[in-house]
């Protein structure tokens, strides 16, 4: 059976989404759970498990993507994000000054006596780089498209826009994150009574390694940016030019409705994704009934599907008292 075939990609996908969700939300104790403010504090109070989130969610849409390049894209986004992710908690079980065999245990395959979340997570890596591996033409056509695009002399100033704002990115960021290595490493080094060890270097290689990955967070954010720019400038510059029409001569409902709704849609798909986990954890714990899982999945998935109905009903009324409205004044000036 050939397992890279384009029809197995969205499967292995769904299996990888499946395997790091115990990795994603249960770091915690059910105290952070509490609350959803509790909940969001404690998320994001770490700089790789925020950015652990992120890789979850952007494998969560992949999946639902419709648009092959938005999914192929979203999966390069999940793995670079969850590699990131790994040498963050790397770094931090070195600085904890652990053995060698115990920090790849604790970061690949399980944490003291807690459940396997971390050999869930390390499994769930094989089917999403098969599912990158079966996207890659996705992804190179996505990237010559966007060459292209800067390319064309028509597209002068985009391109001249596009390189000020990415070299500016590149150069402050690198500037702060190499900054902030040495004096890491400085402070470090002032700690320890001999001179340069092996815990020292293993800073100094995983900081580097960090450092050139944030550089790729930041090409992947530029670059989500620019295919944004280059599909909705002509959609904003007609919102821009008809905000100035006030008179109202025309109406703005209908061309910014696509636009809410997409939002309202992702905000809502998103909480669903987020919640469900952590309302299962909160209610059920963790190392309890781990059969009640499945059934707090559907429970979100309902809540969700209704949640979505309700959005999609209520901006369906608001576009077609518009539409009834242009009508009419073309019907009067007829």
């Amino acid at each position: 059976m050939n397992l890279i075939t384009e029809k197995l990609h969205r499967v292995y996908l769904a299996i990888a989404l499946v395997l790091v969700i115990p990795d994603t939300f249960y770091w915690y104790s059910l105290n952070d759970y509490t609350s959803y403010q509790t909940a969001f504090n404690a998320i994001t109070s770490s700089t790789g498990l925020t950015w652990l989130l992120v890789s979850y969610l952007a494998l969560f849409f992949a999946i639902v993507a419709q648009k092959l390049e938005m999914r192929a894209f979203l999966t390069v986004v999940a793995i670079v994000t969850r590699v990131f992710f790994l040498v963050w908690i790397t770094d931090i079980w070195r600085s904890n000054e652990v053995s060698f065999p115990t920090l790849l245990k604790n970061v690949f395959i399980q944490t003291n006596n807690a459940p396997f979340i971390e050999l869930f997570a390390l499994i769930a890596m094989v089917p999403l780089v098969l599912s990158l591996i079966i996207q890659k033409t996705r992804v190179a056509n996505f990237l010559t498209a966007l060459i292209n695009f800067l390319r064309q002399p028509a597209n002068k100033n985009h391109r001249i826009g596009f390189q000020v704002i990415s070299g500016v990115a590149y150069l402050v960021s690198t500037y702060i994150m190499v900054t902030t290595l040495i004096d890491y490493f400085d402070v470090s080094r002032g700690e320890m009574a001999s001179g340069l060890n092996s815990s020292l270097i293993w800073l100094l290689v995983l900081g580097v390694i960090s450092i050139a990955l944030k550089l790729l967070i930041l090409t992947l954010g530029l670059i989500a940016a620019l295919w944004a720019w280059i599909s909705w400038k002509e959609d904003i510059r007609l919102v821009l030019g008809h905000l100035k029409d006030f008179k109202l001569n025309e109406y703005l409902t209908r061309k910014v409705a696509s636009y809410l709704y997409t939002f309202y849609f992702v905000v809502i798909v998103g909480l669903v994704a987020v919640g469900t986990p952590i309302f299962a954890a909160t209610t059920f714990g963790l190392n309890q009934d781990y059969s009640i899982y499945p059934m707090a999945a559907v429970a979100g998935l309902l809540i969700g599907f209704l949640a979505l109905l309700a959005l999609r009903l209520i901006f369906e009324l608001a576009v077609a008292i518009v539409h009834i409205a242009e009508n009419t004044k073309s019907g009067l000036r007829r």
